[in-house]
């Protein structure tokens, strides 16, 4: 698989429709038009999206750690904890058993993606079944958010941080990490 980034795009008419892409990493699109069989090909485009960095998702699950210690409970916890109150969810409506398998399912998709009844339709009949996805899937943004809520704790518990400028370079770091891969 190939995977390209772009920010210009073109369709010609010659010979049929063409669409020309100006792309950031002309050896892979080099290496694949020329490693090109004669096979029918699939392309999907989408909005390219950054992804976070190790070294902030690292920090993050280190300063877990440290409030593990003091708070005297497991890192995977805490990071369920704030999953729940600062991460990205779904919410789904299902009758009672599709809904109790979909958890299953669900929660065995890795540590912090947890699920719960919120809710049920007015009737009764149906559960509302709040997903939430794990960090892993974060962009930018979302994992910002994260790592802030856990910095934030931190303080409160006399837990050292890194200081407000470098915890903004590791933010800045991990924006422009690896610009030419999708997320």
């Amino acid at each position: 698989m190939t995977t390209l980034t772009f920010t210009e795009a073109k369709i010609l008419f010659e010979n049929g429709v063409w669409l020309c892409l100006k792309v950031n990493e002309p050896a892979p699109a080099r290496g694949f038009v020329l490693g090109m069989l004669q096979k029918v090909y699939e392309c999907t485009i989408q909005e390219h999206r950054k992804k976070r960095s190790k070294d902030a998702n690292s920090y993050m699950w280190t300063l877990l750690d440290k409030m593990a210690d003091v708070l005297r409970t497991e890192k995977e916890e805490l990071y369920l904890s704030y999953v729940k109150r600062v991460g990205v969810f779904v919410d789904y409506e299902l009758p009672p058993d599709k809904a109790k398998t979909f958890c299953v399912v669900w929660n065995h998709m890795g540590t912090g993606w947890p699920t719960e009844v919120v809710d049920f339709t007015p009737d009764g009949e149906r559960q509302i079944v709040r997903a939430y996805y794990g960090s892993s899937t974060y962009n930018t943004k979302q994992m910002s958010r994260l790592i802030d809520a856990v910095v934030i704790d931190c303080k409160e518990l006399g837990i050292e941080t890194m200081p407000p400028d470098k915890l903004a370079a590791l933010k800045e770091d991990w924006r422009g990490q690896h610009p030419a891969k999708p997320s």
